[in-house]
């Protein structure tokens, strides 16, 4: 098991400084989404030959089922230079948020289609486009599930399971403790049903702060993805409550212990 953070939690005003505080607070990886995305790539891939750091995870676009179809094409566009990237720095995959909001944007056109239909007809479409780019890349496109307050497409592990069966090995998804906390019945059942479409984890408390701030028991999770064989990358994302270097640290020596114990 290895421990990363996002880049948007990192303090540092470079990605060589973030990455040097991560190593400092025995962080393995950073997960990629923002201001670095931006660096040329042959740059990019000379600040991780210098660091033990790893990249844990690229985003990729995340419109790809908006209503406007510029914006669907160049998320699709997007993607396929995130995986191209993620392939050549090693990452686990390329992140892919299926939607956002309560509701579906696309309109509601009954009896031939709900909104509901659409989008998600809409996306298997779109991942089946960019399954061949994965494929050449070497990684996988990954959904997160979302809970249900967030994102309507995609709330449990089970539905991201099925858009990944309609496409290909090509996807997989993320579990993500906070959101399954809300939308799981049991956690530790919905990861072992899910099995090998799980290649990356995030992890948060049940207030969404750092783990050991909440109520969340994340062993019974931590067991079931033992039980699947996961040993891939835990992402602290959350909001962080206190000194920012002292309770990243501890959170990271209380995962391991959690981890080791499950």
């Amino acid at each position: 098991m290895k421990l990363a953070l996002r880049e948007d939690m990192t303090p540092g005003a470079t990605l060589r400084e973030q990455l040097t505080w991560l190593e400092r607070v025995g962080l393995d990886g950073i997960e990629l989404h923002a201001a670095s995305l931006d660096l040329p790539r042959e740059e990019l891939r000379g600040i991780f030959e210098e660091s033990p750091v790893q990249v844990a995870n690229v985003s990729g676009g995340m419109t790809l089922v908006d209503v406007d179809p510029r914006e669907r094409t160049a998320a699709k566009e997007l993607t396929r230079e995130r995986l191209r990237l993620a392939g050549e720095l090693g990452a686990a995959g390329v992140l892919i948020v299926p939607q956002s909001g309560r509701r579906p944007a696309l309109p509601d056109l009954s009896p031939l289609a709900t909104g509901a239909d659409l989008e998600r007809d809409l996306f298997v479409l779109q991942l089946r486009e960019l399954a061949p780019a994965a494929a050449e890349a070497g990684v996988p496109l990954f959904l997160e599930p979302l809970n249900r307050y967030e994102a309507h497409l995609v709330n449990r592990l089970e539905q991201g399971v099925a858009f990944a069966e309609q496409v290909g090995p090509e996807i997989a998804i993320m579990a993500d403790f906070f959101h399954m906390q809300i939308e799981e019945a049991d956690l530790a059942a919905s990861i072992r049903a899910a099995g090998q479409h799980i290649v990356y984890v995030h992890v948060a408390d049940s207030n969404r702060l750092q783990p050991g701030r909440g109520h969340l028991d994340f062993q019974p999770g931590f067991a079931a993805l033992k039980a699947i064989g996961y040993d891939g990358w835990l992402g602290i994302e959350c909001r962080v409550d206190g000194p920012k270097e002292e309770a990243i640290a501890e959170s990271a020596r209380l995962l391991r212990e959690l981890w080791a114990a499950a």
